[in-house]
């Protein structure tokens, strides 16, 4: 009698990342995706685990017939300490390339270490998006048109049609709107929740949004 010794059967983990959709507020088409990291940031972005984080999520953006670009969200927690070589060479070793891929860095982590992180990463072709900080402590002159191509920002509830207008909202949020359009920024909402909000925030000069919005408008 043959004997076949027992195996346990080995738990699949989770997936290390989550991605998230954003999709243009004006036509609902997708326009990107957003990938966050799962577990602590410290070992997510190594280079080997980064690489192998970035590889996964391409694979798995591409089998849900998404070619829409991706956007890494580096955590705030270690961006201060991250160099642009190891993000660079951990996305190529991914198989990324910089029109497939956006590095999403923090302002208050630019504001305490200096933009040195976001000008070595557009100094080696990589599209660079800033995740606003609500205090607006950056300005955005000819420098920000240098190094960032998006905006990501908290969006209100119920905003002032007339936030990008120069004769409209004169508060943090609508100023700060002016100068991204100016600079010309792509200006994302960060969290969109219903069709009725999207189209305020469209008006009042948003261009993306993501969050429960863009994942129903996927399904």
């Amino acid at each position: 009698m043959n004997v076949i010794p027992f195996r346990p059967r080995v738990a699949v983990e989770p997936l290390a990342f989550a991605i998230g959709a954003r999709v243009d507020l004006r036509i609902g088409a997708l326009a990107s995706g957003v990938v966050r990291p799962r577990g602590p940031p410290q070992e997510a972005f190594s280079f080997s685990a980064l690489a192998r984080l970035l590889r996964a999520a391409r694979m798995a953006w591409r089998e849900r017939g998404a070619h829409a670009p991706l956007t890494l969200a580096v955590a705030s927690e270690v961006q201060c300490d991250l160099e642009a070589d190891l993000l660079s060479e951990a996305a190529i070793e991914a198989g990324c390339t910089r029109h497939s891929l956006v590095f999403q860095l923090n302002e208050r982590e630019l504001v305490s270490a200096g933009v040195l992180l976001a000008e070595e990463l557009r100094a080696r072709g990589w599209p660079v998006a800033l995740r606003g900080d609500p205090d607006c402590p950056l300005p955005f002159g000819a420098r920000a048109r240098a190094l960032y191509s998006e905006l990501v920002m908290d969006a209100p509830d119920g905003p002032d049609p007339f936030l990008a207008l120069e004769s409209g909202d004169r508060s943090p949020l609508g100023r700060r709107l002016l100068a991204a359009r100016a600079a010309g920024l792509t200006i994302t909402a960060e969290s969109v929740a219903t069709a009725s909000q999207a189209r305020a925030l469209a008006i009042a000069g948003f261009d993306r949004g993501g969050g429960p919005f863009a994942e129903a408008g996927l399904r």
